[in-house]
């Protein structure tokens, strides 16, 4: 079965974020830091650095205007144009009943991708109730550019990073609304939390061919 577009990323300053790609996602904030009560949102040097649900609403702000391509593999050699629905504003989690409602705030439509395939992603860590051990997902909405694949328009997938294998494997959904992304995800896919902390990011590949990201375009909170 093959893993695609999942890299670990370590965030640095906005302006100069990279891939880690032999960095761990727990090793961005130590597990026990990330679940302990400390509020709304993790902060590191009076900075929000990830997103914390616990049992009621949450969210996460991002500044306009800050989406840029950042080269993600060797080889790539044609630098996508940053579009408006590249760009972040914020993101929010809700559950409504036994679904997460998740949604992505752009500064543009996302159904106006026409270029490439554009990944949307929620990064979730939380603790499984039966283990007790840290539990990783990674929740993803790619979009197909029509005529860039054999595969076109929206999907959704649920991937346990923990043990590398697919909850939900891609299928075909509804288009998105015209300034955001959003999905209602249900609860036990992601093991039924009452508490995770979560990112989320917006990556290009440039063929369109279910693979790895090409470039990471931004990134909240």
């Amino acid at each position: 079965m093959r893993k695609y577009y999942l890299f670990p990323i370590l965030y640095v300053l906005k302006a100069s974020y990279v891939l880690a790609a032999a960095v761990a996602v727990a090793t961005l904030v130590p597990i026990t830091l990330a679940l302990a009560r400390i509020g709304p949102e993790i902060e590191i040097g009076g900075q929000q650095t990830l997103g914390v649900y616990d049992n009621a609403e949450s969210r996460i702000e991002d500044a306009r205007g800050d989406a840029e391509a950042v080269y993600q593999q060797i080889g790539t050699e044609e630098i996508p144009e940053v579009k408006d629905y590249h760009d972040i504003l914020g993101a929010s989690v809700v559950k409504r009943d036994e679904a997460f409602f998740f949604t992505i705030d752009l500064a543009g439509n996302p159904n106006n991708n026409t270029d490439f395939e554009t990944l949307y992603r929620w990064h979730i860590i939380t603790t499984s109730p039966i283990t007790n051990r840290e539990q990783q997902y990674t929740i993803m909405f790619p979009n197909f550019a029509r005529g860039n694949s054999t595969t076109d328009g929206w999907y959704f997938a649920v991937y346990d990073e923990t043990v590398n294998t697919f909850i939900v494997r891609p299928t075909r959904i509804t288009e998105m609304p015209e300034d955001r992304v959003e999905f209602p995800v249900e609860d036990f896919y992601i093991g039924a939390p009452t508490r995770f902390i979560y990112w989320v990011d917006v990556s290009v590949r440039l063929n369109g061919t279910l693979g790895q990201p090409d470039y990471l375009m931004d990134y909240a909170p």
